[in-house]
């Protein structure tokens, strides 16, 4: 059985999610084309190897817009549902533009191009990062859950990215519901934070599905201490809605004072987690890492993943 263990020493956030799972393998190409399948307006999507404390993983990272500026690189978003996206560039970039069904590859090696035209593809992978640019027509408001839920189920994703999206939404909507005190479908993801909750769910569980994964372990979970300032005050950690979507699942603390578990990290491995624990007996194919956004003193902020073989005796 081909299992993924989700090493949270870190914490876990949408974002470090994906960019481990490119780091095991999944294509950027492959999460841009199945985003591309929903009408999320102008976005620009990076994926760059980057380093924490000598620990080497990939950073990803979108924004809206067709073209990124350095002022958007140092951005990061955080409100009270936790999304959370900084960047800083390294290596070379790779760059596609994508026009509804029309599609185009850009493969940059040692200074040699190539150029290879699909109907329904457009892709772009570097070794040391990749850049893509997608174009629809500009969502210039934010997404209620009940729009998103919309937005999911009538897009031409698989079967099992739209069950595990729309219930990861869900975990993530009932949980601000319950602390706001209103309906789940009138939750509203506003703006940069409905285009990084949709971008790191829907390619989150894209990426579990491209490696083949049946069964997802995760470590025990531990959050950070002291406070998080959000858009309706400062609360202690962990945040209001990561209790809420991790109830009945084992939580403790560290001494380091950051959020290091985020709602949207939260819910996915709250959908997928079969075990909270110990890592399984595996016979390991691949690890990856995913890089966060802050630089901690005590330990890497990355989100170690593990693919493998579970051994059964």
């Amino acid at each position: 059985m081909k299992v993924l263990f989700l090493d949270c020493f870190s914490g876990i956030s949408g974002d470090m999610t994906v960019g481990a799972l490119v780091d095991l393998g999944v294509k950027p190409s492959t999460l841009e084309w199945e985003l591309s399948k929903l009408a999320l307006g102008d976005f620009h999507m990076h994926f760059e190897r980057e380093q924490r404390q000598n620990i080497e993983g990939v950073k990803f990272g979108i924004h809206e817009g067709a073209t990124h500026t350095h002022e958007q690189d140092e951005h990061e978003h955080h409100d009270c549902c936790g999304h959370e996206h900084g960047h800083e560039h390294e290596h070379a970039h790779a760059h596609g533009h994508a026009h509804e069904s029309h599609a185009h590859t850009h493969e940059h090696e040692h200074g040699e191009h190539g150029h290879h035209h699909h109907e329904d593809e457009h892709a772009h992978d570097h070794d040391h990062g990749a850049e893509v640019h997608h174009h629809e027509h500009p969502h210039a408001h934010g997404r209620s859950h009940s729009q998103i839920r919309a937005l999911i189920e009538a897009s031409e994703l698989s079967l099992f990215v739209k069950k595990h999206a729309l219930a990861i939404f869900e975990r993530i909507a009932v949980a601000e519901g319950k602390i706001h005190g209103q309906p789940p479908a009138d939750v509203t993801f506003h703006e940069v934070g409905a285009l990084d909750s949709i971008a790191d769910i829907v390619c989150a569980c894209v990426g579990i599905e491209a490696l083949g994964v049946e069964k997802v372990f995760v470590s025990s979970l531990h959050e950070g201490r002291g406070t998080i300032a959000c858009a309706h005050g400062t609360f202690p950690l962990p945040a209001p809605a990561t209790m809420e979507i991790l109830t009945g699942i084992p939580l403790g603390q560290i001494d380091e004072p950051h959020e290091l578990i985020t709602p949207t990290g939260a819910a996915i491995v709250a959908e997928f987690g079969a075990a909270f624990g110990p890592m399984p007996k595996l016979k390991t194919e691949k690890i990856g890492y995913g890089i966060g956004t802050r630089h901690l003193e005590s330990r890497p902020n990355v989100l170690r993943a593990v693919l493998g073989e579970l051994v059964t005796e």
